[in-house]
């Protein structure tokens, strides 16, 4: 059943433990495919031959604002108490919003809903390279998240996030970038700073919703647009300090230094 049509605030949660998303100390741990009880409750699946997985709430659910999309860090969690960390990393001003869009009645215990449950919230305007922490508590169901100023919906600025129990564990852990390689993720360079040696070809890797670009300020080198998972390299054949942006997104900005 849909949910009624009323709106009503979200509460945010101001307990510690809900807070850092701990589960109860008298909730059964859930279990999760190719995990123990314990490693899960932790938010943690081990592995003996690959990374760990992590579940994306610990240290706050990442989202990302530019012109015009929104970047999550996963569109799959699980039930109860979560931040999220709303990062504007465009050149415009951007607001948070979530409403629900279909409650899950099969869920309906701690951290569900009943079939008549639904709440809209509208975060603060945030404006270029601003950011905030909005904790609240989620139970199951299918939430939209678009940005709230006028027309930025319809641009492209929105997108689904389902609240479900047993959500994967999606986040990987890994090495930070490193070497020659620099990705294109939440509207900025990772890592802002590239050292490589001289000679050295460096690659760029759009991970973002959008278009981009990698445009040096000095003209010696430009990719052109990169659609969403798109690769540019270039070789960086002398010493010095390069500095580059994205045309698309001025704020973003990066630097090469060869050695």
């Amino acid at each position: 059943m849909s949910p009624g049509r009323f709106v009503i605030t979200v509460a945010l949660v101001s307990s510690v433990a809900c807070a850092r998303g701990e589960t109860p100390p008298d909730a059964p741990a859930p279990r999760d495919a190719g995990g123990d009880a314990s490693s899960v409750a932790a938010g943690e699946a081990p592995s003996d031959d690959g990374p760990r997985r992590v579940d994306p709430k610990r240290g706050g659910l990442e989202l990302g604002f530019g012109e015009y999309a929104i970047t999550f860090e996963a569109d799959e969690i699980r039930p109860g108490p979560v931040t999220f960390v709303i990062r504007n990393q465009g050149t415009m001003v951007h607001g948070f919003e979530i409403e629900i869009e279909e409650v899950d009645e099969d869920h309906s215990g701690p951290g569900g809903g009943g079939d008549d449950d639904g709440f809209k919230f509208e975060g603060e305007p945030l404006g270029p390279g601003d950011s905030a922490e909005i904790p609240m508590h989620l139970p199951a169901g299918l939430y939209k998240v678009e940005c709230f100023v006028e027309g930025h919906d319809d641009l492209g600025m929105e997108g689904m996030l389902e609240v479900r129990p047993g959500a994967p564990l999606v986040r990987v852990e890994t090495a930070p970038t490193g070497g020659d390689r620099v990705e294109i993720v939440d509207f900025g360079f990772s890592p802002t700073e590239l050292e490589v040696p001289a000679g050295t070809d460096a690659v760029w890797v759009n991970a973002d919703p959008t278009p981009h670009t990698v445009t040096a300020d000095d003209g010696t080198f430009d990719s052109g647009t990169l659609d969403p998972g798109a690769e540019f390299s270039t070789r960086f054949p002398e010493v010095g300090t390069y500095l580059y942006i994205c045309q698309i997104h001025p704020s973003m900005r990066g630097t090469v230094r060869v050695v």
